[in-house]
């Protein structure tokens, strides 16, 4: 019964479940805060501190797994659409790799993986669209040594992004919706999917003032004014336009009344993601842990 951790800015989600090829049965779950200085793009900054603040957690909230999986939802992790040759697939890791640090000039000491998205064929040619990522290899040994110095057993990173794609692929309310845009409602950044019959067509992220900064509707105002632009931008997809729908997750405490903004003012069908047929929870369910949760999901 493995744990999955998600790292957010400034915040951490737990949860514990029991899986079993595609059915997540949830256990237990918790969200604490971090000062936001302890972690950056490069990785860890302030490990004694947040060693400290896990092992307190862990103990008083009874998590006693020790296999975990971490999900990567800040700046540590760089994302980027590739075309590419279809090549074998013991080559592609390194075209992807070379193709990553050729397009956004990065160094070495990155460490890459990639999703396939779809294959293409054009004029007899068949390429990939791929969803690559990249994260300092400062970043993957600072949260390794976490893990580590918590006695977890780490058996997974992945990206959020990732973990989304895997979630709508899982779930066919979503999957079979013409158009559907998710909305990741951080304390500290705003991320947003596209979605095409169940297809990644590309995200978006915004940094985002947190409630203690601003007020409630100005975090609201900002959200909507986010959405309202991806919605502007699917418009431009052509033939493949058809009806949208608005799905949110994140911070519950915030989303009810940003579904009633973006139903009114924006006339788009908006609702809050409700549990996953795969996913059982005894408890109310909290649309926070969805990256978490996806994480746990082994496809294939």
């Amino acid at each position: 019964m493995p744990i999955s951790i998600e790292f957010k800015s400034g915040v951490v989600n737990i949860v514990e479940a029991k899986v079993k090829k595609y059915n997540i049965e949830v256990k237990k779950t918790y969200t604490f805060d971090f000062p936001e200085e302890w972690i950056d793009s490069t990785g860890i900054l302030d490990m004694n501190n947040l060693v400290l603040l896990f092992e307190q957690v862990l103990k008083e909230q009874g998590f006693k797994e020790k296999q975990c999986s971490i999900c990567l939802n800040n700046s540590s992790i760089i994302y980027r659409e590739l075309n590419v040759p279809k090549i074998e697939d013991k080559k592609m890791p390194l075209l992807v790799r070379s193709e990553m640090m050729d397009v956004l000039n990065l160094t070495p000491d990155y460490i890459m993986d990639f999703t396939i998205l779809e294959e293409l064929t054009e004029d007899s040619t068949e390429s990939y669209r791929l969803l690559a990522v990249a994260c300092p290899s400062s970043a993957i040994e600072s949260y390794m040594t976490l893990m580590k110095r918590l006695k977890l057993k780490l058996v997974a990173i992945d990206s959020a992004t990732n973990s989304i794609i895997k979630t709508v692929n899982l779930i066919s309310e979503i999957n079979q919706k013409e158009q559907v845009i998710i909305v990741d409602v951080g304390s500290g950044h705003l991320r947003l999917y596209l979605f095409e019959l169940g297809l990644y067509v590309l995200s978006r992220n915004n940094r985002l003032v947190s409630l203690s900064d601003s007020t409630r509707e100005e975090v609201i105002a900002t959200i909507e004014d986010n959405v309202n632009k991806m919605i502007q931008f699917s418009y431009t997809r052509g033939a493949k336009v058809g009806n949208k729908d608005i799905i949110l997750i994140g911070r519950d405490e915030i989303l009810f009344d940003l579904q009633q903004r973006i139903s009114n003012d924006l006339a788009v069908p908006c609702e809050i993601m409700q549990c996953p047929s795969f996913v059982f929870w005894n408890l109310p369910f909290e649309s926070k842990y969805v990256n978490a949760i996806g994480t746990l999901v082994r496809l294939g």
